[in-house]
Formats: structure tokens, sequence, C-alpha cells
């Protein structure tokens, strides 16, 4: 029994250090990104002047975050809006991101500024 008390102790140990270890090759920075953003008022289809209580604001990124988050989300989507010629989509609630082999990455997303909510960046 002391046997195997020892053995879970050390066990424990190892993976301890070995998840330590693994831990110190990252670590916690904020990175710049390539983007842009538009502030607007009543939707993407059909935007207008923002109001008070009418402000959004949609994200365009690309570049090296946008690979780096599609690949994070993982598989594509089929059969939907903008999945033609080539191009890959893959979406998780309000966050869209695509990848075209003759484009590159970019990813999309957008915040309602009056009330904070998550919106869609893109219109498909």
């Amino acid at each position: 029994m002391r046997r195997l008390s020892l053995f879970v102790i050390l066990t424990l140990v190892v993976f301890g250090m070995v998840v330590a270890h693994a831990a110190q090759g990252w670590t916690f920075s904020y990175q710049p990104f390539q983007g842009r953003y538009a502030i607007y008022g009543d939707g993407l289809g059909d935007p207008l002047p923002p109001t008070g209580k009418d402000k959004r604001i949609a994200f365009w990124i690309d570049g090296k975050v946008a690979r780096q988050m599609f690949e994070a989300m993982g598989p594509d989507l089929r059969n939907v809006c903008g999945a033609e010629g080539g191009q890959r989509i893959r979406q998780r609630a309000q966050l869209s991101c695509a990848y075209h082999p003759r484009d590159g990455h970019h990813c999309d997303f957008g915040f309602d500024l009056v009330t904070g909510l998550s919106i869609g960046g893109s219109l498909c």
C-alpha cells in the first residue's frame, strides 16, 4: 500500500512538472493585428449614420490573427452563403471566418455599442 501511495505521489509530481514545463513556452501578451472597422446605425444591409440610440460597430480582420482564429474554429460549413469558388467558411455564433486561396484569411464580427451585445460583422 505504501508503494502504491508513493507511486501515485510521484506520478502527480511528474505530471505537474510536465504541465509547468509546457506552460513556460507560452506567455499572455496582446499582439498587433491588421483590420478595419465601421461604426454605423440600423443594419449592415442598409447602414445609416449612427445615433445615440442606435450605434453598432463591425470589425473585419485579416492576416495572421485571422488565420489563427480560422484554424481554431473548424470544421468548415457546407452549403452556406459565400462558400463558393474555393472559399472555406467557419462560423461560431456571431463570429465568422473565411479562407480563399487568392485572398487569404479574414474574420468579421461586431457589437451593438448601445447594449454591448455581440452581432454579426457581415451580411453573409
